[in-house]
């Protein structure tokens, strides 16, 4: 497989400070960040509403769930007296301008993908959703869970660092209809993200940009080095049959141009994410 060759900057474990990213309060950050506010928790919940205490609070978590969903960025000020300020994506603009309250399951599927990245998304996401794969595959006994990843994410308590990443997929205030894992009788279950043709540009958009990232943006890349390097199968919980069929329809959407003749596949993105990410809801009425 492909080396990795560059630094993670993921989110620390406890960065939520045990809430969950409630998506009216997501819709508020992304206007605020629209706005070019400031990355600050008293300025944040005093332009959106979204409620803080004197040292705490939503508002940081909230800008950070963002920041972890690759829907806003930090950019530090040329003053030293300045604030750090956000401003959004180009994921986070298409969002903000079609689907700012997330209400498609489409909109949330790709937040939590971006959310499980290594390079750039949250590390208990990463850990429970890309490197447990593996291991567990889209089923584990909640306590096998959290006697793996107790070592990888730190601290005496992992339920209490994981339980934000379960319960937001089950919250209706959150990401329940996308719905990436859910608690059963003990048990920690998987949903595959759907293949449909009309999540074949956030897909295209996604996966182009985590080769981007790994400096592959340009010319052919093997089947092995999406999943090395974007998590591919493991994030999005597809079987290889799965897999391929997502390429497939890359292919027909004229997206990507896949070579079957080689072993394994070799992809070829036709398009950087950018521009990508402007046409995501071209197919949806």
């Amino acid at each position: 497989m492909a080396a990795k060759k560059q630094k993670a900057d993921r989110l620390a474990k406890n960065f939520h400070r045990t809430f969950i990213p409630e998506r009216q309060y997501l819709g508020e950050l992304l206007k605020y960040a629209a706005d070019g506010g400031a990355y600050e928790i008293r300025k944040i919940a005093e332009a959106t509403g979204i409620p803080t205490g004197a040292s705490s609070g939503k508002s940081i978590p909230t800008a950070d769930y963002c920041r972890g969903m690759g829907l806003v960025s930090l950019a530090k000020p040329a003053a030293k007296d300045a604030d750090t300020t956000l401003s959004l994506t180009p994921f986070g603009r298409t969002v903000f301008l079609e689907d700012k309250f997330f209400k498609e399951p489409f909109t949330q599927w790709l937040a939590h993908l971006r959310l499980c990245n290594e390079w750039r998304g949250a590390d208990t996401w990463f850990y429970l959703f890309c490197e447990s794969a593996p291991v567990f595959g889209n089923r584990a006994a909640v306590a096998d869970m959290m006697k793996w990843i107790s070592p990888l994410i730190g601290g005496k308590d992992p339920e209490t660092a994981v339980s934000p990443t379960i319960r937001m997929y089950a919250d209706e205030a959150s990401f329940a209809d996308c719905g990436a894992i859910v608690r059963e009788k003990g048990e920690l279950v998987r949903a595959s993200a759907p293949v449909r043709p009309e999540y074949a540009v956030g897909y295209a958009a996604w996966l182009a940009e985590c080769m981007e990232l790994a400096g592959r943006g340009n010319g052919q890349v093997s089947v092995e080095e999406l999943e090395v390097q974007a998590g591919f199968r493991r994030i999005t919980g597809w079987s290889q049959s799965e897999a391929q069929e997502v390429l497939e329809l890359l292919e027909r959407k004229r997206l990507a141009e896949v070579d079957r003749h080689m072993h394994p596949w070799l992809v070829r993105f036709l398009h950087p994410s950018a521009p990508l990410w402007n046409r995501l809801y071209e197919e949806f009425l």
